[in-house]
């Protein structure tokens, strides 16, 4: 027979099964470990546990104590998760077009360097030899292979990260605006792929204008548009790409190409680190001598014998070079990755400069000839 002490037990046990099939089982469990390199693990199975929560029976007589939270509310700092670009909202105005331009100049010329790409992106190494074939999409992961398969071994430091909206609700990518609208511009890319990210801060708990507040004290945003003129949190973006509201920070786009150059990105670095450099830029180098829809000439000295954007990027480097320490919004050179030489101390034929330089008819084209070609072969003024 039944007691009722053992019925109250087996009440409490099915309200709680129903609150956690509520919550997504998966998030519970994940939120209930220390952050390890386990992560990936469990987030790579979160689709197949969802489903399972999603297919068990529900306890119409073990209602749920509190409202549903949003679908990552659970989430913890470090946690791994399995989304789709659709799922990332922006946390800034602007993008580099360029830079968006020359990698989709580069997967046009080969494709299999984008899935090369993503397979790094996702902290698994690059593609595996022969990992791909023609019919390869980034929406169907089975169509290609990365050199890790073994999903635990997935290098999480490499991740994008997001920061964890109102009532966990919402994910805000806080970095890798540029790499996730690129794969969102690809042919076989869009809205629907799934990426892997890594959580930087829950703030579910916050809302409205608190929420933004924390966001801005936090570093986690950037309000600026693309001419760094200040903008508020309704005037960001509603998604990744070039076609929801992203728009064209021609600086930002000079400032990756300086990349190696006048600075190195540092580990780890500054939140919005290019920006940074962009808005110093705006204000101290005009590009109003140059003309950015052209290559330019580079001998004897690309300082002085044209005005073209390979000009424009020696001479930005060169004064990313000369900058002190707290001139760009209190930060110092090590902050901002600045280089004690100009190319790294090599003659602008050398290193990365000289990669640089390489015209579109190169066997190895540098990057802005790459996205002058590609913007040339689509029409894009």
């Amino acid at each position: 027979m039944t007691t009722p002490t053992s019925q109250l037990a087996l009440a409490a046990s099915l309200l709680s099964f129903a609150v956690l099939t509520a919550c997504g089982g998966d998030l519970a469990a994940s939120a209930a470990k220390t952050p390890s390199s386990d992560a990936a693990t469990s987030s790579s199975g979160a689709s197949e546990t969802a489903s399972a929560s999603a297919s068990a029976p529900a306890e119409a007589s073990a209602p749920a104590a509190t409202p549903t939270p949003g679908k990552w509310q659970a989430a913890t700092a470090n946690q791994v998760l399995d989304v789709t670009l659709g799922d990332l909202h922006p946390t800034q105005a602007a993008l580099g077009y360029d830079q968006i331009y020359y990698k989709l100049g580069r997967y046009e010329a080969d494709i299999t360097k984008e899935f090369d790409d993503f397979c790094a992106d996702e902290g698994l190494t690059g593609l595996a030899s022969s990992g791909s074939s023609a019919s390869s999409t980034l929406t169907d992961a089975t169509s290609y292979t990365c050199t890790v398969t073994d999903t635990t071994q997935r290098d999480t430091t490499v991740l994008n990260p997001v920061v964890i909206g109102p009532n966990g609700d919402t994910l805000y990518l806080t970095d890798g605006h540029h790499g996730s609208s690129t794969y969102y511009e690809v042919p076989n890319g869009g809205p629907t792929v799934h990426v892997h990210v890594v959580v930087k801060d829950n703030l579910s708990a916050y809302s409205g204008s608190t929420f933004w507040a924390e966001m801005q004290s936090r570093g986690y945003t950037r309000l600026k548009d693309a001419n760094g003129a200040a903008i508020t949190p309704e005037q960001l973006p509603s998604g990744l790409g070039l076609k929801l509201g992203m728009q064209n920070d021609v600086y930002r786009s000079l400032v990756y190409f300086t990349r190696d150059i006048g600075y190195s990105k540092p580990t780890p670095s500054t939140d919005f680190l290019e920006f940074y450099w962009a808005d110093w830029l705006r204000t101290t180098f005009p590009l109003t001598g140059y003309t950015l829809t052209k290559l330019g000439t580079t001998d004897p000295d690309p300082a002085t014998v044209d005005t073209g954007y390979l000009n424009a990027v020696w001479n930005a480097s060169t004064k990313m070079v000369a900058s002190t320490d707290g001139e760009i919004e209190g930060k110092t050179g090590a902050q901002l990755g600045r280089l004690a030489q100009i190319n790294a101390g090599k003659a602008y034929t050398k290193g990365t400069f000289g990669d640089l330089l390489k015209p579109i008819t190169a066997s190895k084209p540098g990057k802005i000839a790459y996205a002058l070609d590609y913007k040339t072969r689509h029409g894009i003024q």
